[in-house]
This record gives C-alpha cells, sequence and structure tokens, in this order.
C-alpha cells in the first residue's frame, strides 16, 4: 500500500501531486485505499460507493475529495498495485532458466494468476468490473501494454527471436488473449480454473507459432 501512497497512483487522480502531500493528507490516503481493500473483500464493486467508503475510513467526503475525485479513482489504485506485483514477478523471470520459449509463455501466464488470486480484491476489479472513465480505461491499456513488452524484454533477452520489428504488436495480441481467457474463466466460474489456465497458456501459444518455430535457440 505504501507504493500507492507515495507514487504509484496516477498524479492525474489526485488534486494535487503526491510529493507535496502533507502526512497527514498521505494517511487519509492510505486510509481510504485500506478500507476499499477491505470492502472489496466482502463485496462487489458495483456494490460499494464513495460514500461507504469515506464513512468506513471516517473521512468526511469533501475531504476525501481531495484525494480522489470518485470511487473509481480509488479501484484503480488498487488495480495500480495489481500492475505493479504483476511487473515485479515479471521482471524475477529474468533470473530463471528456460529451456524453450513456450515456457516462459506459460510461466508468464502463471505469475498473472498468482499475482490476481493473492488478493480477492484483485479479480473482482480486474475481470468483474469495468471502468466507466475514458482517461482510467486508458491507463489501464497502457499497463497491458508495458506487460506485454516486458513478457518480450523476457523472450528476447533469453532466446534468439526473428521478426523483431513486429514483436510489439504481436505480444499485444498474445497478452490480450490469456487475458480474455482468463477473464472468460473468472465470470464463468467465478476463478480461475486449471482447464481454463491451461487453455489460455494453449491458445497464447499456439498464436505466437505463427512468428516463433517450434524451437528458438537460447541465448548464452
Amino acid at each position: 500500500m505504501d507504493k500507492l501512497v507515495d507514487a504509484s497512483l496516477s498524479p492525474d487522480l489526485a488534486s494535487r501531486p503526491f510529493k507535496f502531500t502533507s502526512k497527514q493528507g498521505r494517511n487519509r490516503r492510505a486510509q481510504l485505499l485500506s478500507i476499499a481493500f477491505e470492502l472489496l473483500r466482502e463485496k462487489n464493486p458495483e456494490e460499494i460507493s464513495f460514500a461507504d467508503i469515506c464513512k468506513k475510513a471516517k473521512i468526511p467526503r469533501p475531504s476525501a475529495y481531495h484525494f480522489f475525485p470518485n470511487v473509481e479513482a480509488i479501484f484503480h489504485g488498487i488495480r495500480l498495485l495489481h500492475s505493479e506485483g504483476v511487473v515485479e514477478k515479471l521482471i524475477a523471470l529474468k533470473n530463471e532458466t528456460f529451456q524453450t520459449w513456450k515456457e516462459y509463455i506459460e510461466k508468464s501466464i502463471d505469475v498473472a494468476v498468482e499475482v490476481t488470486n493473492s488478493e480477492i480484491a484483485f479479480p473482482r476489479l480486474i475481470y468483474g468490473y469495468r471502468m466507466s472513465n475514458p482517461e482510467m480505461r486508458l491507463v489501464g491499456q497502457e499497463l497491458d501494454a508495458k506487460l506485454a513488452n516486458l513478457t518480450k524484454e523476457g523472450l528476447v533477452q533469453k532466446f534468439q527471436l526473428d521478426n523483431l520489428d513486429t514483436l510489439d504488436q504481436v505480444f499485444g495480441v498474445a497478452i490480450s488473449i490469456a487475458d480474455s481467457l482468463l477473464k472468460l474463466s473468472y465470470r464463468t466460474y467465478g476463478d480461475f480454473t486449471p482447464w481454463m489456465v491451461a487453455e489460455a497458456k494453449k491458445a497464447t501459444i499456439s498464436y505466437l507459432l505463427n512468428y516463433f518455430p517450434e524451437v528458438c535457440k537460447v541465448k548464452q
């Protein structure tokens, strides 16, 4: 939660840059985020209002508006926390050894599932709720692009790949395929079932086989 309070949450979602916020302001922002987390463990996002969060946090709504303009901005902060968790795990994969690029793709999807399952609030927000604010949806798309780029960089670091000039677009599509099947699993079963996770891996790899050979040389 400290990351969100200090820097990670988009400053555009608050009335002033975070670095200029007083200690009391930082504490109140942290309290609002923590309460939103608590409520999301009990309810779906649609059942939670800005007023609910303020009341439980014991922060007057006029004061809370200094930190978040609406409930979606608070939810967006939690989604950013999820993205940072996935980013950290993907970066850590660079230190692991993989025999094939397919193994790397499978592990990347496992990482996304692991982080998303670490908090019940994460899948409820990411796969069970649609942001109505266009700016926040755009930020979500940018985060997806960042995750796709990290996956691409990991593969380029470990394997000899061709078609480097088109990899950005290719991995953008590949990540969308995996994400769509994970979303389908959550919305259908309320969970990421082993079968659906396996299907996400197969579908993503099948798509990438249009661009990569079955076997790519491992870089030393």
